[in-house]
């Protein structure tokens, strides 16, 4: 079995990389404190094309996000 490990732990471990994570703790803010790293893979498409796994799971990347949101929107 896979041990937990925390969220800084799993960015040091598989850098910019995406995650399947079970077995999670996450705080009052619903940021991810730690779990277990069922799957990882630099595409994001291997992991959600895995089979299905029949417990909770969270999906996280590990690198920086190229998503602008709001930001972008609100400079214009």
């Amino acid at each position: 079995m896979a041990q937990k490990i925390t969220w800084q732990e799993m960015k040091e471990s598989f850098p910019d990389q995406w995650l399947l994570i079970v077995d999670y703790d996450l705080d009052e803010s619903g940021h991810l404190i730690s779990g277990v790293v069922e799957r990882h893979s630099k595409s994001k498409s291997q992991i959600y094309a895995a089979p299905q796994i029949d417990k909770p799971a969270a999906f996280r990347f590990t690198g920086e996000s190229s998503f602008a949101g709001l930001r972008s929107h609100a400079g214009h």
